[in-house]
This record gives C-alpha cells, structure tokens and sequence, in this order.
C-alpha cells in the first residue's frame, strides 16, 4: 500500500510540475507592493573578459536568470527577497554572493553593475586506466513519442528570460564503477524555437542532490530548426570519467526567437525506473522526483 502511495503522490507531482500545459504561478510572480531591478554584466576578474551564460539568481529562490552570451543580464526582485543572497556563479570560476538590497542601490546608482569572477579552473580526478575490459551500456530512459506527458523547461506564465536556468536531469546509478561517458541522448517531445541552447551539466551528488559540477568548461548544446525526437551529445571529446552516481542535465540557458515563453519539453511519464531531477531557476532548490520514465540515456562504458 505504501509503494502504491508513494508512486501516486509522485505521479500527481510530475504532472503538476511538469506538463506544459498547466500553468504554474512562482511565488515571484506574485504582486508585490515594491519591485526591485538588477542589471549588471558579468567579466573576468583577470582579464576583463565578459562570460557569457552565467547563472543569476536569488539563492533557494525561484527568482534568477542566465545572462546573455555577452555577459549582461536583467533580473527583477520581488520585494520579499530583499535581504537575501543574490549568486553569481559560472563553470570555471568561483561563485559571487552578494546582498539583493546592495545590488539593487548600485544598479539605481550606476544603471549597470559590474560582477567580477575569479577563475579557479576545476581540477579533474585523476584516473588510472589500463588495460582492463571495458563494457558498454546504455543507462537511463528510452521514453520517445509514446507519451502524451512531458517534462517541460517552461513554467507558466513567467516571463521568458526568467525560465532560463530551468534544468533538468536523471541520475544514474554508477556505484563505485570507473565509467567513460561516450554520449548523452535526449527526446524533445515538444520544440517552438527556430534556435534553442542548453547548457549540459554532470554532477556529483550530496545527500541525495546533486551538488559538485564536475566539468572544466562547459559544454552547450543547440538545437535548431524546431527539431524534436531524439538528440545525441557526443561527451567522448570532453574526456570525461566517473567513479560514483551522478546526475546528467539539460540547463536552458538562451532561444531564438527571444520574444516569449513556448512550449520546449523532454518525454516523460509515470510509472518509471529513473529518478529525474529538476531546478525552477538558475540558483534555486533540486527537488528528486523517484519511479518516472524519462526521454534521456547517458551511453557509457564501464571497467569490469
């Protein structure tokens, strides 16, 4: 009786979380008396450089977005936020905290505010491979177009730029396996954009959540053209290897056209063997949805 419970309630959650078709109010969206504007651009401490696609937002909020491929970003603060922590962060360098209510007297003051990130390049596990036998395998969900249900980048009726962030992955079960990710493939169920980018990300996890970034430098994804079904990620360049379970993604962080919210979504459904795991905004909480069918596999190979 339990199991069944507890494969209802999730069944009831991805639904309401997760189809397109359900509009969803963010505790952001509702009215307050007071908003406050943050606009900045975001650089290299060292070099001055910009960074483009860094993440911002309001931490454990739903409030945040991802700055343009120039490094600019725009991002409005309810003023229930006031007195939080507003985080600046981007692979490759160290995260920036700073207080909602000073980045809002600065951008009042200056219009635009300067954010400097200091790059701490990620340093990548050492890894003894020999001669060992390696097995391929293909791990996580196959879910294509025999679903109606769907797990959706986009929450309604946000504004646009304030979807970029949403993220959404699977974990797979590694163990204390040494694994070479070769490729990561998703099914888009549903595509309005002419360009869409992801950002993919591989984590480690934490008490259940994913937490360490294990990449060095990120690794974007576009699709173009309106394209759904099946996309594959060739990972085997990035030389990546794993030695525990771990969560691969999908982070949206920019479209074209870049006017308004459309319906972009992965296949999905319940009941499942995958646990899926999703974020509403750049810096915002994981929350771990158990026992889901998912359009999204990692293909690695595993020493023996």
């Amino acid at each position: 009786m339990t199991q069944c419970m507890n494969a209802l309630f999730s069944m009831c959650l991805l639904l309401v979380l997760c189809s397109p078709m359900v509009s969803q109010a963010a505790p952001w969206l509702e009215k307050t008396p007071q908003k406050g504007l943050v606009t900045g651009i975001v650089v290299d401490a060292g070099t001055g450089e910009t960074i483009g696609y860094a993440s911002v937002g309001v931490v454990e909020t739903e409030t945040g977005t991802i700055a343009d491929e120039e490094g600019s970003f725009s991002l409005t603060v309810p003023e229930a936020h006031f007195g939080k922590t507003l985080r600046i962060s981007a692979i490759g360098y160290a995260p920036k905290d700073v207080k909602v209510d000073d980045l809002i007297t600065q951008t009042t003051r200056e219009k635009r505010v300067k954010v400097s990130l200091t790059a701490t390049p990620v340093a990548l596990p050492e890894v003894q491979v020999n001669a060992s036998t390696w097995k391929k395998k293909l791990m996580g969900g196959k879910l294509g177009t025999q679903t109606k249900f769907t797990h959706s980048f986009v929450i309604y009726p946000r504004p646009l730029l304030a979807n970029f962030g949403r993220e959404i992955g699977i974990q797979i079960g590694n163990g204390k396996h040494l694994s070479f990710l070769n490729e990561l493939n998703f099914y888009l169920h549903t595509n309005k954009y002419e360009e869409v980018l992801f950002r993919l990300n591989v984590y480690y996890l934490k008490n259940g959540k994913p937490a360490q970034n294990l990449l060095s430098e990120p690794i974007y994804v576009s699709v173009e053209d309106r394209k759904t079904g099946w996309i594959k990620v060739d990972l085997e360049p990035y030389n990546l290897y794993v030695e525990e379970d771990f969560v691969i993604s999908l982070e949206w962080v920019d479209c074209y056209p870049k006017t308004h919210s459309q319906r972009l979504a992965l296949s999905a459904s319940l009941p499942g063997l995958q646990t899926t795991l999703f974020k509403d905004a750049s810096q915002s909480k994981w929350t771990k949805v158990p026992a889901v069918n998912m359009g999204m596999n990692v293909v690695l190979q595993q020493k023996e």
